[in-house]
């Protein structure tokens, strides 16, 4: 089950970034922000061991990125 979802949020990740193409800057801002900006609740976002908050999807070269601890 983890690995279709995987595949789905690659998908949808891969589609937000072909959108963000699209839009204008100050949109690109905020579609970011709502999509990388900090977790809304930090637990969920805390590695094992606690001791640092990993986003779980980044942006380089302008392209979204899933990061998996």
């Amino acid at each position: 089950m983890a690995v279709i979802n995987e595949k789905v949020i690659e998908k949808v990740i891969g589609r937000l970034t072909d959108m963000r193409m699209t839009l204008e800057p100050e949109e690109r801002v905020v579609l970011d922000e709502m999509v990388i900006g900090g977790p809304e609740v930090v637990a969920h976002a805390v590695t094992p061991d606690a001791q640092k908050v990993v986003p779980r999807v980044t942006l380089e070269d302008d392209k979204y990125r899933i990061v998996i601890p």
